[in-house]
């Protein structure tokens, strides 16, 4: 081996060194570990025991991981349970609203007729006999309760206090098939005799004379005759017209105003003014 031979190597291997430095240097730049090497540089002892602590936090971390993921699911189950009280009140919440809408329906129905005197009662039962259509509330003779005190919802007309005890009473509603009412149509102005049709849960209007012409969608309401119950009290509306004009009479059918499958609070009419009929209690004198 010459001199020159030797002086070629030498300086490729320098070529070489620099140029894997520079590879190395900008490994450690781009991962953010430069300092770290000139730290050890600087001092070598330091940067061991910065790398020792760092690997023993790394290791102690991965033992607390058990202990977080209890923290975790105790925090779940903390959550949990708030998210199921809020739950509960809002259902209350809308219980009370619901209730109180109730009310308010009812206090309108009552300022829109001062004249009658009322008390309200709560729906406890229904009636499960199939032969009376009938709702069980929780006012009784106790509360001045009658039979035959007239029962209406915040949308109209619902029946007529049948039986009562101490505490409670029974009404039958008006699409039982026993129950009967004098009532005005609203458009028309007919009268007729309002009977319930039982399990179907519409009403039907009875003895309507031929010469009204009937409307689809008129408001049918009590027409005070006979004394029994206020008058112009809502019932429902007519949904259907039938006439025959070999008969003599037609007939309506009537949806209710009310659902009474969903009633939960009603009024008891107590007191009001019948219409005076005594003008034809005796002859008419000649």
């Amino acid at each position: 081996m010459n001199l020159n031979d030797a002086q070629r190597r030498i300086r490729w291997t320098t070529i070489a060194i620099l140029v894997g430095a520079s590879i190395l240097l900008s490994i450690l730049d781009s991962t953010g570990n430069l300092n770290l090497l000139f730290g050890f540089l600087q001092d070598p002892l330091t940067a061991v025991a910065s790398w020792t602590s760092r690997q023993t936090d790394t290791v102690a971390d991965a033992l607390s991981g058990p202990r977080d993921l209890d923290e975790a699911r105790a925090q779940i189950e903390e959550l949990q349970a708030q998210l199921e009280a809020l739950e509960r009140e809002n259902e209350e919440l809308r219980e009370i609203q619901g209730e109180w809408q109730i009310l308010q329906d009812l206090f309108n129905r009552a300022r829109q007729t001062p004249e009658l005197r009322r008390q309200t009662a709560n729906v406890i039962g229904y009636d499960t006999s199939p032969a009376v259509r009938s709702i069980i509330i929780d006012k009784g003779s106790e509360d001045g309760l009658q039979v035959g005190m007239p029962v209406e919802s915040p949308r109209g007309m619902i029946g007529r206090i049948f039986r009562t005890t101490q505490n409670s009473a029974q009404v039958v509603l008006i699409t039982d098939n026993a129950s009967a009412i004098p009532v005005r149509l609203g458009t028309s102005r007919a009268t007729g005799s309002l009977r319930g049709r039982g399990a179907t849960g519409d009403l039907i209007v009875e003895w309507i004379d031929l010469k009204f012409q009937l409307e689809l969608g008129e408001i049918v309401l009590t027409s005070g005759l006979g004394g029994d119950f206020p008058q112009d009290i809502v019932i429902g509306r007519v949904v259907q017209i039938l006439r025959n004009e070999s008969d003599l009479f037609q007939q309506a059918i009537v949806q209710p105003a009310t659902d009474f499958d969903t009633l939960e609070i009603v009024f008891i009419i107590t007191d009001f003014n019948p219409i005076d009929t005594s003008i034809f209690d005796s002859p008419t004198e000649n």
